[in-house]
């Protein structure tokens, strides 16, 4: 997936703000650096914030775009409500009910789970279609726009939900900034972002489906984005580097498609035969980061 106009911006580490660098590695055109003082990996240089804007506005969340990637976390509905209420039920160990963001929600799932569950829940996405899509088929309030310029004046939330968000952005840190500043006291912040500390991510490499410039633009670890949160102000409750995802064969070959399309296609040649197979879904432990912090 390219941008639009693909004008690329030289940026400083998103974690801690230095700017020294060396190459990791090159894909699609894009370079990923480490940073040398705090490890962090992350695209640079990188598309400008228009253009990412404009890249999941104009057909992302698209049906009609057979390589969408947004339209399909759209079409596994079943699946993504089985992952919203396990992460449902980790916020509720800190903070039991109130009032929700959750940024960067796409279709809306966990937001109808957490409005189930008694939260009074809206949420923010920058993508119209996603955001038409949620109003729609799940009747929930979505605002569709980016969190920049939408401060949400004269609110504050008890809880601000980022699932799968924080290696999109531009800017992680300016990002957590504007959260800090919407969150009540005493509220909590949920995010949830690829462990590139994991054995299967160092194994893989380029090969693996998180590493997917220029969708994916910042790859943290549990070291990197604890630093990450503290520069923001936030203290860390609970630091997590495996949790569980509910997934079905379907959905993760689909997502392989695009940075690994060999192993995808003998993925889908094999299970693809058993079509009750490949849409079943199954409780997948992933090293993946789950972050809860509050405001210091």
């Amino acid at each position: 997936m390219s941008c639009p106009t693909d004008t690329r911006t030289w940026i400083r580490c998103p974690a801690c703000d230095q700017d020294q660098a060396t190459l990791w590695l090159r894909k699609q055109g894009f370079d990923i650096v480490t940073c040398r003082a705090c490890r962090v990996r992350y695209v640079n240089p990188r598309p400008a914030p228009d253009e990412l804007a404009a890249m999941y506005r104009d057909g992302y969340f698209s049906p009609t775009l057979a390589q969408a990637a947004g339209w399909h976390h759209l079409r596994h509905d079943a699946m993504k409500q089985a992952t919203a209420q396990l992460r449902l039920q980790l916020l509720q160990e800190f903070h039991p009910r109130g009032r929700l963001l959750d940024v960067g929600c796409g279709g809306g799932m966990f937001v109808r789970v957490a409005r189930e569950a008694g939260w009074s829940a809206i949420g923010l996405e920058p993508s119209p279609e996603a955001a038409a899509h949620a109003a729609r088929e799940r009747r929930i309030p979505i605002v569709a726009g980016r969190l920049e310029q939408l401060p949400f004046a004269g609110r504050r939330f008890d809880a601000v939900t980022m699932l799968d968000v924080l290696e999109h952005l531009f800017s992680p840190r300016a990002c957590l900034a504007e959260v800090r500043a919407l969150l009540a006291p005493q509220g909590v912040l949920l995010i949830e972002t690829p462990n590139m500390a994991g054995w299967l991510p160092r194994l893989m490499g380029s090969r693996h489906p998180w590493v997917r410039p220029p969708e994916h633009l910042t790859y943290f670890t549990p070291a990197t984005l604890r630093l990450a949160l503290d520069r923001a102000g936030f203290r860390v409750l609970r630091l997590l580097t495996r949790a569980s995802k509910v997934l079905t064969p379907e959905y993760v070959l689909g997502l392989m498609e695009s940075t690994n399309p060999l192993l995808a296609a003998l993925g889908k040649q094999t299970v693809g035969r058993w079509r009750v197979v490949s849409e079943r879904r199954f409780h997948v432990p992933l090293e993946v980061l789950l972050a809860v912090a509050t405001v210091e």
